[in-house]
């Protein structure tokens, strides 16, 4: 039976405006998060096999391309772009813990779609020159290039614009999190600056300015999830699974580590015209790198898989959402609901 307003003759608005109830909320919100991540692992999968099936069936000259950034100068390029432009979507949907984590996905996030929008230069990576010697991105590319960049520069203006808004307005928005904020901000400014004031280095540059501090970044992101796993682990939260999962974020963290460290060695060499290289190094540091960044996404699945985020995710709870959750307990991690399902932490 609906409340009345007496005074006023009609129905008063029921406090709570919500259609569903909060333990079917608290599931959906689980396994959105839990298929966002399969998600990008489709998405990597997706990629190898175009350029791997134009490696098998491709044009001659298409079949020894010197990295998968190559591949955007043939008919893998429609999957290039598009699988890199839906991950930067999903690495800044998915919630982080507050601090690094979340700061780190927000801004790999934001470079993937310029890695994809961005064309490595012909001639490098292995891709061939033009007939006549210029090794950049060709003028024929660059009209689109920059459509897609303004494209991405508009959105992005909006978007750091609703983070701020979002942000400043909570009051439970974290310190770290303001912080990131404003480090993503500023690289922002930074990155409209250079394609608007510099664009013969930034058409020269950009792709391996976004490609390597995008996998840096993941890196970092495996490195902070192996650590937090051990600490559950030396607390003996789910000891077992905790023990496999530092296992695995520590040998995904070390392989992209050791991948980097190599990439560095090999491009010194080339640099230097030492010469030695193997032709096709670049592609496949970067096969490595994808299936590490793969694996990582596969790993935190089963990690989160009751929970959806991991502890200490993105904003600090509310006091009354702290004090619903009971005495001792925290707003969010493993609790009512089917399945062990709650309700995970608003992001700002």
């Amino acid at each position: 039976m609906s409340e009345t307003n007496h005074a006023a003759g009609a129905p008063s608005a029921p406090a709570d405006r919500t259609i569903t109830s909060p333990s079917v909320r608290a599931s959906a919100a689980v396994r959105t998060y839990r298929y966002l991540r399969l998600s990008l692992v489709g998405l990597v999968l997706l990629l190898l096999l175009a350029v791997w099936l134009e490696r098998l069936t491709g044009e001659a000259a298409n079949r020894r391309l010197g990295s998968i950034s190559a591949y955007y100068y043939t008919p893998a390029r429609s999957v290039f772009v598009g699988a890199l432009v839906a991950i930067g979507i999903s690495l800044v949907a998915i919630v982080g813990r507050r601090g690094f984590e979340d700061t780190a996905l927000n801004i790999a996030g934001m470079l993937a779609p310029v890695v994809a929008f961005v064309p490595t230069p012909r001639g490098a990576g292995g891709a061939p020159c033009d007939p006549d010697g210029r090794c950049s991105v060709p003028p024929e590319f660059v009209p689109a290039v920059v459509n897609n960049i303004k494209s991405l520069i508009a959105l992005g203006v909006a978007g750091v614009a609703l983070g701020a808004y979002v942000v400043l307005r909570r009051r439970e928005s974290s310190r770290a999190t303001r912080i990131g904020l404003a480090l993503a901000a500023g690289l922002f400014v930074a990155f409209v600056a250079w394609f608007g004031l510099a664009r013969d280095s930034f058409l020269d540059v950009a792709h391996f300015g976004a490609a390597v501090p995008l996998f840096a970044l993941v890196t970092g992101v495996a490195y902070v999830n192996a650590r937090k796993a051990r600490a559950r682990r030396d607390h003996g939260v789910n000891a077992t699974g905790a023990k496999t999962y530092t296992a695995v974020y520590g040998v995904v963290a070390g392989v992209m580590t050791m991948t980097f460290a190599v990439a560095i060695v090999l491009a010194v060499m080339d640099q230097l015209g030492w010469g030695g290289t193997p032709d096709e190094w670049v592609l496949w540091v970067e096969v490595v790198l994808l299936l590490s960044f793969a694996t990582f996404w596969v790993t935190q699945t089963f990690d989160f898989w009751a929970d959806g985020l991991p502890e200490d995710a993105s904003v600090t709870p509310a006091p009354a959402a702290t004090a619903a959750a009971g005495p001792g307990r925290p707003a969010t991690g493993r609790g009512p609901g089917p399945g062990g399902d709650v309700t995970p932490a608003p992001r700002p």
